[in-house]
């Protein structure tokens, strides 16, 4: 008599106990490795404290508040006085280096801003624009001392 199909695929199956076994093993292991290199893998990625400062820094030791400027636009410009408040960010330990260059960072900003008129000045861009340029500006005259960003607290037109 003939085999179907169904009965020679049966005969090369092994017995249904040791199979299960295998799995359970397989499982269990798969489990625990991933487990272990999630361990490891997080103790290798962890950074050392930082020693302790002499003080806690606090979120405004990173802002150095210049003070405002009011600058003559260009001549040809039909807007003819730009006021501008800028503040920069630092790293908490840098503020004090970057308090001592404000007169040179003042100029900066001067000879760049009285080189603007209104076209320069227009939309959304054009304040990104004064935001990159300055940031450019001024971290070139602060060279040793990060800046890390420019913030516009004020500018008016008139």
């Amino acid at each position: 008599m003939t085999e179907s199909t169904f009965d020679r695929l049966e005969k090369r199956l092994p017995p249904p106990g040791l199979n299960i076994r295998k799995h359970l093993f397989v499982v269990v292991g798969v489990f625990l490795l991933g487990a272990v290199g999630g361990l490891l893998a997080g103790r290798m990625n962890t950074v050392p404290a930082p020693p302790a400062a002499a003080g806690p820094a606090t979120p405004a030791d990173r802002f150095v508040m210049l003070p405002e400027l009011t600058v003559n636009l260009r001549s040809t410009a039909s807007v003819k006085l730009m006021k501008i408040g800028v503040t920069l960010t630092t790293a908490p330990d840098q503020n004090r280096k970057l308090s001592e260059l404000e007169p040179l960072l003042l100029d900066e900003m001067q000879q760049y801003l009285r080189a603007l008129d209104e076209n320069d000045l227009e939309g959304r861009i054009g304040v990104e624009t004064l935001r990159a340029e300055l940031l450019r500006r001024l971290r070139a005259v602060a060279d040793p001392v990060p800046v890390e960003l420019v913030l516009l607290r004020t500018l008016i037109l008139q």
